[in-house]
């Protein structure tokens, strides 16, 4: 259940979420298990540094073509 929060309400864990679905194939179900799968690792980081989460390090935004400035 936490995954399945954590895909629609956390920006970089949903632009991760969609990334496996639309680029790499996945079925939701799939994708759901590999955000859970990568949620427990950054959770497991987390406790080990005693530090608080951070989105851009679970997974970069990619740049979209619309929002560069190009002269």
């Amino acid at each position: 259940m936490p995954a399945l929060v954590a895909t629609h309400h956390e920006t970089h864990i949903k632009a991760y979420y969609q990334h496996l679905i639309i680029d790499n194939g996945l079925k939701k179900i799939q994708a759901v298990c590999a955000v859970m799968r990568k949620l427990l690792h950054a959770i497991h980081g987390m406790l080990k540094t005693n530090k608080t989460f951070e989105g851009a390090r679970f997974y970069s935004l990619p740049l979209q073509a619309n929002s560069l400035d190009i002269l």
